[in-house]
């Protein structure tokens, strides 16, 4: 795995992971393309039961039906990895070496007789979720014994975590009818996130109980004399207009980060009928993380890489969250020029992507 690809491979992954949600794609594409990261990889989606002694894999990639029966039959409960499995953090990715010694691994006949024969050394795996005793993990086995490039992936999986918890509870609440509703409702009773589905003009379709006290706490969103909502950092609250514009035709999910929440910005995709009547809705999550200050500061975008006057134009535009359409009609430009101009400010700051950019104005902190 190209260490400098992960932003990117987490903003796909994203996306995949959303898009399964909704129903868009399957999930056997959030699971392929993350079984590519790792050389030899062989991905699974599967639950381990320590009272049963047992595990079953849900989902794989990379891996035959013959190993997924085998270990389901005898090595589950041979696993030296699903012995401590209880032991560890929910949601944070760990290298296998992390749970069990790497020369304790190396004798146990879960490694002798099932990963060695197939080509694989260890695994990058996370606890996304547990209920009455059972853990439901994500898992790549990996034919490399490369300590950086495994505790990367892990990682990429930590930060993964909370919108694949967010599966667990959209499933758990059961599909429902209505588009909009079925794209928030079903984490409304989240005790954890703030959520707030918004349509049109910023109104608001629905909110999590702990959206209305982050509402009325006003620090990170609250509402305007019209009752609508106003993100309080002015970039995000640019990108959440632009994404709720009827012509809106960039990224689906955005993420950012304000003072010590993170905040995901998720566009439904609907069909052309609901859409129609309807209208855009957008789903904002708030988590609370340790995060660092800073507002969208395309001055210093400029300052801190040399931007040129016309590329310094286009990253201010990005930033205060208009389309590649509207930056050239105000510039008098082609799309393709401005295009260009901002493929250059990409590669001098480093990021691959619009959201990654506004990201990084916010941060102020230049991207390994």
């Amino acid at each position: 795995m190209d260490l400098q690809t992960i932003p990117a491979l987490e903003h796909e992954l994203t996306e995949l992971v959303y898009a399964a949600i909704l129903g868009e794609t399957p999930w056997q594409s959030f699971l392929d393309r993350l079984n590519g990261i790792l050389p030899a990889g062989a991905s699974t989606l599967f639950f381990h039961d320590p009272g049963a002694k047992s595990g079953v894999v849900s989902l794989a990639a990379g891996i035959g039906e013959k190993e997924i029966g085998d270990y389901a039959a005898y090595y589950a409960p041979l696993n030296p990895w699903m012995q401590k499995v209880s032991e560890t953090p929910l949601g944070v990715g760990i290298v296998g070496e992390r749970i069990v010694p790497r020369d304790q691994f190396r004798n146990s006949e879960y490694y002798s007789d099932f990963l060695r024969p197939t080509g694989y050394e260890t695994a990058v795996g996370i606890t996304l979720f547990r209920d009455h005793g059972c853990s439901f993990l994500l898992s790549t086995l990996t034919s490399r014994d490369d300590p950086d490039t495994n505790q990367a992936a892990a990682d990429l999986m930590t930060r993964l975590a909370p919108h694949l918890r967010r599966a667990f509870q959209y499933y758990r609440t059961g599909p429902l009818r209505e588009a909009t509703a079925r794209f928030g409702a079903s984490l409304l009773e989240s005790q954890a996130d703030g959520v707030i589905v918004l349509g049109e003009g910023r109104s608001v379709k629905a909110l999590s109980r702990r959206a209305g006290s982050m509402l009325a706490d006003g620090r990170v969103v609250g509402t305007t004399a019209l009752g609508t909502i106003r993100i309080r950092d002015d970039a995000a609250d640019a990108i959440l207009r632009q994404m709720l514009r009827r012509d809106y035709e960039g990224e689906r999910v955005r993420t950012m980060r304000i003072g010590r929440h993170s905040l995901a910005l998720v566009r439904a995709e609907l069909d052309e009928v609901s859409a129609y009547f309807a209208g855009p809705t957008v789903l904002l999550l708030i988590d609370p993380a340790q995060g660092y200050q800073g507002s969208g500061d395309p001055g210093w975008l400029a300052a801190h890489f040399r931007l040129s006057p016309a590329e310094t134009r286009v990253a201010a535009s990005i930033v205060s969250g208009r389309s590649l359409t509207d930056i050239a009609e105000r510039a008098g430009l082609s799309r393709e020029t401005v295009r260009a101009q901002l493929k250059a400010v990409y590669a001098k700051t480093g990021v691959n992507s619009q959201a990654a950019l506004v990201r990084l104005a916010i941060a102020r902190v230049p991207p390994d």
